[in-house]
C-alpha cells in the first residue's frame, strides 16, 4: 500500500539514506524483499528514490506536469 506524505523533518529515506527536509513530499510503501505488498514493512522514500523505483511518476493533467504516487491501474479508474 502506498501513502504520499509531507515530511515534518528528521525523516530518512530508505533508498539514498538522505534526510527528507521539512515540508518535502515523500512516499511510505509496504514492502517485503523489495516488492510492494498489501501489508508489510514500511519503507520511506524521497521523491527521487520513488521515481527511480517506479513508485512515482510525472503525468500531464490539465496542461500541467503533476507528480503522482498512484499505481498505473489506479489511473485507469
Amino acid at each position: 500500500m502506498r501513502q504520499g506524505c509531507i515530511s515534518l523533518g528528521k525523516l530518512q529515506c530508505d533508498g539514498c539514506r538522505n534526510f527528507i527536509p521539512h515540508s518535502a513530499r515523500y512516499l511510505v510503501v509496504d514492502e517485503e524483499d523489495g516488492a510492494e505488498v498489501e501489508s508489510g514493512k514500511k519503507s520511506y522514500y524521497c521523491v527521487e528514490c520513488s521515481l527511480d523505483k517506479g513508485y512515482a511518476k510525472y503525468r500531464e493533467e490539465k496542461g500541467e506536469r503533476v507528480l503522482t504516487f498512484f499505481p498505473e491501474d489506479a489511473d485507469q479508474q
